[in-house]
């Protein structure tokens, strides 16, 4: 397995004299990365002015108020409240499948830039691969799917859920995979087993990949100082390193595969 530093310096390379393309490969992530970044700042500078007591007596004030109303709570008040929670839940299921789109079609078009470095980049059409038919569909059901499966394990303790989170952490490149192999006119791969060869692949690397993860917090640290603006290079380099780090693994796993081929 190549190192982390043989993985981000490959990226530097393909990158080079091409960073305008990777920026707006990666513009729409990005931009959503420093919303949310100015986001954070104003809720932090909102809060800072308003002192501890104050927040105090008003938490006071409205149990005293919540309890003297619930005599006169009606069913109909709770289907509302109750209604009122499901759309929004809903609405922010929405976006946040929409964004993982976004993402999607960022990082399937990223690993094409990997494979093929010479490959001309279209920032609209490539970083909404997602949408497309073949992936669109399929992605929300892994994200329901991981969802469901990540919530599962954590139910035992918090630790088996983040190991099983760096596990399935291939999945999407892994289905990429997938529905390229699938012949015309075959069904679409079920989406369980893009899951199970990304557990495959990780077997043996989470710790190995969390490290990858943490070495990026220097660059998120300046990120936060410049209110997000560095985010537009960190974006493109993160995901640029992650696409080659999957390659990394596919590579090993077709080599581990030739080797056992040739044992037998």
């Amino acid at each position: 397995m190549k190192t982390r530093a043989a993985l981000k310096t490959e990226v530097k390379q393909l990158f080079k004299g091409r960073w305008k393309d990777a920026i707006l490969l990666c513009i729409v992530v990005s931009l959503l990365s420093i919303f949310s970044v100015a986001a954070n700042y104003t809720d932090q500078a909102t809060s800072g002015h308003t002192s501890i007591t104050s927040s105090t007596d008003n938490i006071q004030q409205g149990a005293s108020q919540a309890l003297a109303a619930i005599p006169t709570i009606s069913w109909a008040l709770i289907a509302t409240v109750l209604g009122a929670l499901a759309v929004g839940a809903v609405i922010n299921f929405v976006f946040y499948c929409v964004v993982k789109l976004f993402m999607v079609g960022t990082m399937y078009s990223m690993l094409d830039w990997v494979r093929n470095p010479s490959r001309e980049i279209h920032p609209v059409s490539d970083s909404t691969v997602g949408f497309t038919r073949p992936y669109a569909w399929p992605t929300v059901g892994l994200v329901v799917l991981q969802a469901i499966f990540l919530t599962l394990w954590s139910l035992l303790l918090i630790v088996p859920g983040i190991i099983k989170a760096f596990a399935y952490s291939q999945t999407y490149f892994v289905y990429k995979d997938l529905v390229a192999a699938t012949p015309a006119g075959q069904p679409r791969p079920k989406l369980t087993l893009a899951i199970t060869k990304s557990r495959q692949l990780m077997r043996g690397h989470k710790m190995e990949y969390f490290v990858l993860q943490l070495s990026f917090i220097g660059w998120a640290i300046l990120c936060g100082i410049t209110m997000g603006i560095g985010l537009l290079w960190l974006v493109p380099y993160r995901y640029g390193t992650f696409a080659n780090y999957y390659q990394n693994l596919v590579d090993l796993d077709q080599a581990n595969e030739a080797a056992a081929s040739m044992a037998a």
